[in-house]
């Protein structure tokens, strides 16, 4: 019987945590749900921030720092590249991003593994 409550309980334990963890935000954030629609006002992306724009005329993206619309609607980002500012960067080798964004490495110091003058 004592068996029985034990595998009772672990069962309700892993049920629980699967219940909250499929409702946790995903990794990297999800924009999708803080969209805010557009269709037929364009002006509402840019009351958000300068960096917002009308992409596809569905939902105000952040210009300056979303992997799948960087810089522009629609320009994704390749795979192991973030978007700072506008811009695709590999925050693992890029002197003014390194390691994240707007972390800039002193001048003449190279960018290594994410980190500044390593060797």
């Amino acid at each position: 019987m004592a068996l029985t409550s034990r595998l009772h309980l672990l069962l309700t334990i892993f049920i629980i945590t699967a219940i909250q963890a499929s409702s946790a935000v995903p990794f990297p954030p999800s924009e999708h749900r803080r969209d805010h629609t557009c269709a037929h006002n364009a002006s509402a992306c840019w009351a958000m921030s300068p960096n917002h724009a009308c992409c596809f005329n569905r939902a105000c993206k952040d210009l300056s720092t979303n992997p799948f619309n960087c810089g522009a609607c629609g320009r994704a980002c390749p795979m192991g590249q973030r978007c700072c500012g506008g811009e695709c960067v590999d925050l693992s080798t890029d002197a003014n991003h390194c390691s994240k964004c707007s972390l800039s490495c002193l001048p003449g110091v190279l960018c290594s593994s994410g980190m500044c003058g390593y060797a």
